[in-house]
């Protein structure tokens, strides 16, 4: 079933209904909010606050096993790749100029299957965030790299996982909260870490999530609120990149590929921590921008990615799974581009030298390689 006979199902069959949610009976969840539910997913509210802070009442998007929140994302890409496609064949003969023009004119939402998804369950979401703050980054004259949002790690995800992520990077999946945190939460964390009184001395990297058993709002709303001793509970942990010598996870390098005084095409590539949804992907991007008067604007042009190494399951020398997919197509004229590969490993490691993005801009190829 897609997304939009989802919403339909969601609007012309559920009646709105008190959430009783029986997996977490503290009072950080709101029982007096109604939620919507569909086909495995439900929209929840609770109360993100106390010790002094303001209640804020946050939704929050809990499914009922990670097969339905993977179903969720592959629905979107299905539905935005088919309306940008649709967009762009409207107008195919016009120039990469003219077509850029008519965008602005009719005022284009290239991801409207997203917008309307985001609208139809209420859910003010890590996309939604995203994108203001895109928008605030492009309204330069000169773009600066050290503010792009695409470098914070609460935005390691495509657009279409970020609509299924609260503003504040969380999500259910079953009984089971996730949080991708931020530069300074991971901060907070470590600070905690090397004074002492925890249960893991490690320190955590960017790109590591807290994860909640139980549905434990209560310990989310404590964490929230700057209790990081939270992770001392034996329902909470935090994930953690592990030491390999040879092989490494959680390894990334973004490159500006092609710039003018107004043009720029930036690229990535990453092979993430293991996290939920995310086993086994490496993951490549491109990115197309172009100054107009005094701001940039994201850009239709020809891009496309792709990438190529090996990924090994449990040691550099064995159970390794070699990635040499084809490049997304260099017909499309698109603004952004993603491209990965999912060998369905329940841990990803690459080694030294081992991957490599492949992108094409109007033609032209170029590499990105992991090294460290």
């Amino acid at each position: 079933m897609n997304i939009y006979n989802k919403i339909l199902k969601l609007f012309g069959v559920l009646l709105l209904s008190i959430l009783i949610f029986t997996s977490c009976n503290d009072e950080a969840v709101n029982m007096d909010e109604s939620s919507l539910s569909s086909n495995g997913l439900k929209v929840i509210t609770y109360n993100n606050g106390g010790n002094g802070k303001a209640i804020l009442p946050t939704s929050i998007a809990t499914f009922d096993s990670q097969l339905t929140y993977d179903n969720y994302i592959d629905d979107l890409d299905a539905q935005v790749e088919a309306w940008d496609d649709a967009f762009v064949a409207q107008w195919a003969h016009l120039d990469e100029e003219s077509l850029n023009l008519k965008e602005e004119e009719l005022n284009f939402d290239s991801e409207k299957p997203m917008t309307d998804f985001e609208n139809s369950i209420g859910l003010q979401s890590l996309r939604q965030k995203y994108l203001a703050e895109e928008e605030v980054w492009l309204n330069n004259e000169i773009l600066d790299e050290a503010t792009d949002p695409d470098i914070k790690p609460e935005y390691d995800f495509d657009n279409k996982e970020m609509v299924l992520l609260n503003k504040y990077a969380e999500v259910q999946i079953g009984s089971t909260i996730i949080k991708q945190l931020s530069s300074k939460e991971i901060e907070l964390i470590n600070d905690m870490k090397r004074f002492g009184g925890q249960k893991n001395v490690q320190l955590i990297e960017e790109g590591a999530s807290l994860v909640i058993a139980d549905a434990d709002y209560n310990a989310l709303v404590d964490f929230n609120n700057g209790d990081t001793s939270v992770i001392n509970e034996d329902n909470v942990s935090v994930s953690t990149s592990t030491s390999i010598v040879s092989c490494k996870y959680g390894k990334s390098k973004r490159a500006t590929l092609y710039t003018t005084s107004d043009k720029r095409v930036k690229a990535l590539i990453k092979v993430p921590q293991p996290r939920w949804g995310a086993n086994g992907k490496v993951k490549s991007k491109i990115k197309s921008y172009k100054k107009r008067g005094r701001r940039w604007k994201k850009w239709r042009t020809n891009i496309a990615a792709g990438a190529r190494g090996n990924i090994y399951n449990t040691g550099c020398d064995r159970d390794f799974f070699y990635i040499n997919n084809q490049m997304t197509s260099t017909k499309k004229r698109k603004k952004r581009v993603y491209k990965w590969k999912n060998p369905y490993y329940g841990s990803h490691i690459v080694e030294n030298g081992g991957m490599t993005g492949l992108y094409k801009q109007n033609g032209v190829l170029k590499e990105l390689t992991l090294t460290w």
